[in-house]
């Protein structure tokens, strides 16, 4: 069985970065990002559940601002603190990496389940307009992890 586990997302970072370190003294980047909205498919409106209303082949979520939602980005090692200058807020970026769920429970008995993206890959969003350039296209320009570089997840 063949696992994949690999996200690509399009967002503005939206606050300053933090960074910790691990107990070896690793570097951990952590910064939000707001999600980049698709419009769908004529093909993905159709059918759809709940109060969506169609309209050119989009929908409209009365209660939406427009965001596509926020998510955690999580960079490891020396990889992660070369990438520093691409985090201002504001900056339109291009992640890839893989998706991780962390679960906890509470001092008060509740279960919670945090949701982020272990980046391995981070450009702006106007480099992927070349051609080659999106990850993945083989264009001699990979992701840390393949040039042997660690990312952990746990900190």
């Amino acid at each position: 069985m063949t696992v994949c586990n690999k996200v690509i997302i399009t967002g503005k970072v939206t606050a300053l970065f933090q960074r910790h370190y691990r107990p070896d003294g690793s570097p951990v980047i952590q910064f939000s990002m707001e999600l980049d909205v698709a419009d769908p498919t004529p093909g993905e409106v159709k059918g759809l559940p709940g109060p969506e209303q169609v309209r050119d082949h989009r929908r409209h979520f009365p209660n939406r601002t427009g965001s596509g939602g926020l998510i955690d980005v999580v960079a490891f090692g020396e990889w992660a603190e070369s990438k520093l200058d691409l985090l201002s807020s504001g900056q339109h970026l291009l992640v890839v990496g893989r998706l991780n769920l962390r679960h906890w429970q509470t001092p008060e008995g509740r279960k919670r389940t945090h949701t982020e993206v272990i980046a391995t890959d981070l450009r702006r969003a106007e480099e992927t307009n070349q051609p080659s350039a999106l990850p993945g296209t083989n264009n001699g320009n990979t992701g840390s992890t393949e040039r042997g570089e660690k990312n952990e997840e746990t900190f």
